[in-house]
This record gives C-alpha cells, structure tokens and sequence, in this order.
C-alpha cells in the first residue's frame, strides 16, 4: 500500500476563528483584554438572570442550567484571575531588572 502525502492538496478552509484572530491582532492590548472583561461580566450577569429565574419557580428553567450558567461564570472568573495574576508576577520581574 502506498501512502501519499496529501497535506499540500488540501485547501486550507478559513473558519471564523481564523478571522477573529486576525481581528484580535489589529486591536490594541487594551481593547482585547476590555473586549474580555466584557464577556466576563456577561458570563455573571447572565448565570444572574438565571439563577434568580430558577429561584421565583420558572417553568423553563432547569436545575442543570443554572448549574452549567454558574459554572461558566466561575471558570471565566478563574481564567480572568490567572491572567491578571500573571500579569502583575510578569511586571513586577520587569520592575525588578535592573538596566
């Protein structure tokens, strides 16, 4: 049997990750990091919504989403804290070269 390298016939498909990343490359560092501070706050505010639509007793709401909700919102949270975290430890090595 004969294995033929196909990687160069293939085309390359473009999929909309491919254009947000090189949207993301023209934004400055500050819009990327507001554009992800946004969608944090999102993430709470809508686990919010529907967490209090469980609680007065909404027939469309289940049990596993507000669990999966609140648990987006925790894990964006986290990863948002990682960030800053590595952040602040990246400036504080800067501030502590000495030139």
């Amino acid at each position: 049997m004969r294995i033929v390298d196909v990687g160069n016939h293939v085309p390359s498909i473009r999929t909309s990750q491919d254009v947000s990343r090189r949207n993301k490359a023209s934004q400055s560092f500050a819009e990327v990091f507001k554009e992800a501070f946004l969608s944090v706050d999102t993430l709470q505010k809508e686990s919010d919504v529907i967490t209090e639509a469980f609680v007065i007793g909404d027939p469309t709401v289940e049990v596993h989403d507000v669990v999966v909700a609140a648990e987006k919102a925790r894990l964006a949270l986290d990863l948002t804290v990682s960030i800053r975290n590595k952040l602040v430890e990246a400036y504080q090595e800067i501030m502590r070269m000495q030139i």
